[in-house]
């Protein structure tokens, strides 16, 4: 996206043709409404009157939105610090006021001064929020100041400023920040958010889904669903299919949360809740989805089946595909989370590209990959407590309950986590680690023959291990050449 002179894109909106102003929007990658753009005329005609200084109106970026979370800005201008400017024709205060916050939340992730500004058209107003996020109207003599005393940057590539994971608060990582508040969820989710409470206020049986990739924000949104139901005074329990890990025993021991683990089902008296959350529902057992079904349509309860398909750790869990039976037992639709907030775009493409040699690779940098080779467990080992030390989290595949397995080889003994204890859990840094038991059959990656049969699926642990990063993705592989040569073709991409 290009920055755009206010005044040059007034100015073509007025005397070119349509498709032409089209072409002009599409070079500055605006995508900008009509009525918008007489909101800056409005504006610009204003400030005019005022001063002419024709360096107020240059360098903006005009409707930029955050990659993957479709937050979007009508004015952008960096500097020293940062000012946005929102347009309205005319507003609800109370609106105004959240979408100042919400601005303010977004870009204080720059670690600049702000400046965030409303102005309405029809009114000619301009408002702003004081120290204590108060809402103020204020003078354009004021903005003027500001807008003067910005040394205005030139900025090529505006999208690294804003990595879209910063805005994926995890209930179990951020327990503190997600009970107070200190989020926003994506226009997306917020959209289901009100629908799905808007279901929850029928009188009858009411069974429904919330279903996403890893990376999606589902855990988010479900969480704060139970938060909202809770904060209507409604008794909600969380049935986690796993088990639970120190954000759950946060939210159970410091906010007084009712979770409890699948095991707890039959001896739990389900109906004392006004919700009931089943969190990675596609690890339930096919008996207990029946109990709680039954549960609800006999007594007109309400729940919510959290989950994603992909995200199946034992072998019965993947033959059972608890996700399609328990997409035949709802009874309202079923609401999908789509993209990917979590992990960038770029970490993304890697993973997809990684476990299915098929999938098209993208043509482009992959700076958050990091690539290792060891042609033995003792310095693969060594390499990994090295990189623990380097703030890297080193997530351990699950030991079996019968045999000792291979991949144990590698374990971290410091390490306490696992592809089991780290469910709905991220990290800024990963590192998983692919030995010599990985191949790839009709293209997909798979695993050996161990000798005897695990039980805990490797594959699924591997991709349950690396969709747990935010930031960086470290691959640490051992005596695997046909691994290596697969990444190497992945990466290798962004030299062609």
């Amino acid at each position: 996206m290009k920055d755009v002179n206010l005044i040059s894109l007034v100015d073509a909106h007025s005397d070119v043709e349509s498709e032409l102003f089209k072409e002009y929007l599409n070079y500055y990658s605006i995508n900008f409404k009509i009525e918008e753009i007489e909101d800056v005329k409005v504006l610009i005609t204003i400030l005019k009157n005022l001063t002419q200084q024709t360096i107020l109106f240059d360098k903006y970026f005009v409707g930029y939105s955050i990659p993957q979370i479709a937050k979007e800005f009508d004015l952008l201008r960096f500097g020293q610090y940062i000012v946005n400017i929102e347009l309205k024709s005319i507003g609800d205060l109370e609106k105004i006021k959240k979408q100042l916050l919400r601005n303010k939340y977004y870009l204080s992730f720059l670690n600049k001064e702000l400046y965030c500004f409303t102005f309405t058209s029809k009114t000619k107003k301009l408002f702003t929020l004081d120290q204590n996020d108060n809402l103020i109207e204020i003078s354009y003599v004021y903005l003027i100041e500001i807008l003067l005393n910005q040394n205005v940057e030139n900025i090529e590539d505006i999208d690294r400023f804003f990595n879209p994971s910063n805005y994926l608060v995890s209930p179990f990582n951020s327990t503190d920040q997600f009970i107070q508040g200190k989020f926003f969820l994506t226009v997306h989710q917020e959209r289901i958010k009100n629908e799905v409470l808007k279901i929850l206020d029928s009188n009858t049986a009411i069974l429904l889904s919330i279903k996403g990739k890893a990376g999606t924000g589902k855990t988010l949104l479900t969480y704060d669903i139970a938060k909202e139901v809770t904060a209507r005074q409604k008794r909600v329990l969380i049935i986690h299919c796993g088990r639970l890990n120190f954000g759950h025993m946060t939210l159970i021991d410091k906010y007084n949360w009712n979770i409890i683990s699948a095991k707890f089902i039959i001896s739990t008296d389900l109906l004392q809740y006004d919700l009931i959350v089943v969190d990675e529902a596609q690890r339930i057992y096919p008996s207990q989805l029946t109990y709680i079904v039954n549960k609800i349509k006999t007594f007109a309860g309400k729940c919510i089946f959290s989950y994603d398909g992909q995200q199946c750790l034992r072998n019965w869990e993947i033959t059972n595909r608890m996700d399609e039976q328990i997409e035949l037992v709802i009874s309202e639709k079923s609401f999908e989370l789509t993209t990917r907030i979590r992990s960038n775009k770029e970490i993304a493409d890697f993973i997809n590209c990684f476990f299915d040699k098929k999938k098209p690779i993208e043509k482009r940098n992959y700076p958050n990959i990091e690539i290792n080779y060891f042609n033995n467990y003792t310095d693969a080992k060594s390499f990994l407590n090295y990189k623990r030390l380097d703030k890297w989290k080193i997530i351990n595949y699950t030991p079996s309950t019968r045999d000792k397995l291979p991949y144990e080889m590698h374990k971290i003994i410091n390490e306490i986590d696992n592809a089991h204890t780290v469910i709905g859990q991220e990290y800024d840094q990963v590192i998983a680690v692919v030995d010599e038991y990985f191949y790839y059959k009709a293209g997909k990656l798979s695993t050996k023959n161990y000798g005897v049969k695990p039980y805990y699926h490797p594959t699924k642990m591997l991709f349950q291990i690396v969709t747990r990063t935010r930031i960086k993705l470290g691959i640490v592989i051992v005596n695997n050449k046909e691994i290596l040569q697969h990444c190497l073709s992945i990466l290798s991409k962004d030299r062609s």
